[in-house]
């Protein structure tokens, strides 16, 4: 398997009805592709370094997971790249010997 760390930016704007539903959906997309391991850590609202569609703050949510199959990833970039809700996300694979926390 490999280990993977995904981060995506949330409008500030967005209510947390509305955060909960973005990050459940992207869990989905993951625990329903066989990742394993997932770990959602939300670091909450934050500066950006620099302003982003006229943002200047996003609610920041980390994520790392397990995964064999490679089809979660296309998903998870094709449903955040449709999102306005989403101002960035990212996805990096970790070096193998990398432990969870």
């Amino acid at each position: 398997m490999n280990k993977y760390d995904a981060m995506y930016i949330i409008r500030p704007n967005v209510d947390e009805e509305g955060r909960k539903a973005i990050i459940a959906e992207v869990n989905e997309i993951f625990t329903s592709h066989g990742a394993e391991s997932l770990r959602v850590r939300e670091w909450g609202l934050r500066k950006l370094a620099y302003k982003i569609d006229d943002e200047t703050e996003g609610y920041y949510v980390d994520m790392e997971f397990e995964l064999d199959n490679s089809d979660a990833l296309r998903e998870y970039d094709r449903v955040l790249n449709i999102k306005n809700t989403v101002i960035r996300h990212i996805v990096v694979k970790l070096p193998a010997d990398y432990k969870f926390e």
